[in-house]
């Protein structure tokens, strides 16, 4: 069992790893520890959903961001054999929405496709609605990428520093709890399921072994990617002013992925071996 909980940790250190991977990517790109890092962490996070989606790498679809982090229009563009196939302009202007309302109601994104974070697409279309009962008509719809403002908020903070609330910690904890233990589980069914068909164990045991592996890759993954979270903002915080790499509360982070994980995954074994 305890073999198959160490997915748990290695998923919350992979996590970890490849946030402050696009934590660095957008100070890189902004220039400098832009206190608005998280609409550029939303355009890496979009594009890399992309470019790792198995459909479009067997199609040779993949997308870029724009040259500029300024662009005007286009943000990130998807190509397939040097052809354009789509053009996005990206929005995480949950608290300026009025302000993104009014940009596209001017006509400023025409041409090309309009996409925001989850929450900024709830917002956008709440003030459209409101415009719309004083005769103002906003034609131009916004689509949600699927990524939360509270992810990129917190993959900003865990890069340049700043304040994470305990709702965040909990989406983190909760989603990459979910993704340990189906890994975890995914393994344990295999291998316990080998254990079965050669008749060493039964049923009841198969079904047990499997649970406890499921459960227990959650948890280890759960806390292991809260513990990472936290010591990468309490870090990239007290580093703000140095000169410290920009590396650094990324690999505190992975290294508190894993010494949280393999606690817990300690115990976790203790308590049902």
């Amino acid at each position: 069992m305890a073999e198959k909980q160490s997915a748990g940790v290695s998923t919350a250190v992979g996590r970890s790893a490849y946030e402050a991977k696009v934590g660095v990517e957008a100070v890189v790109r902004s220039g400098g520890k832009n206190p608005q890092l998280k609409g550029v962490v939303h355009e890496i996070l979009y594009r890399d959903s992309i470019n790792i989606n198995p459909k479009n790498i067997a199609s040779g679809t993949s997308s870029t961001l724009s040259k500029s982090v300024t662009a005007v229009r286009d943000d990130v563009i998807t190509m397939q054999g040097g052809k354009v196939l789509a053009r996005a302009q990206l929005k995480d202007t949950v608290s300026g929405i009025s302000k993104t309302v009014n940009q596209v109601a001017s006509g400023k994104y025409t041409g090309t496709k309009l996409l925001g974070t989850k929450e900024t697409v709830d917002a956008y279309n709440n003030a459209v609605a409101n415009l719309a009962k004083t005769g103002t008509n906003v034609t131009q719809k916004m689509s949600s990428t699927g990524i939360s403002s509270a992810d990129t908020s917190r993959i900003a903070a865990q890069t340049i520093g700043g304040t994470i609330n305990a709702t965040s910690l909990a989406q983190v904890a909760l989603s990459s709890g979910g993704a340990g233990a189906a890994i975890s589980g995914g393994i344990s069914a295999v291998t316990a399921g080998l254990r079965l068909a050669q008749g060493e164990i039964d049923e009841e045991e198969f079904i047990e072994t499997v649970a406890k592996d499921t459960l227990g890759g959650g948890i280890t993954a759960a806390a292991g990617s809260a513990a990472a979270t936290a010591v990468a903002t309490g870090a990239a915080t007290l580093l703000a002013s140095t000169t410290a790499p920009l590396w650094l509360p990324g690999a505190l982070a992975v290294g508190g992925a894993v010494v949280v994980g393999n606690a817990v995954k300690s115990i976790w074994d203790m308590l049902w071996d």
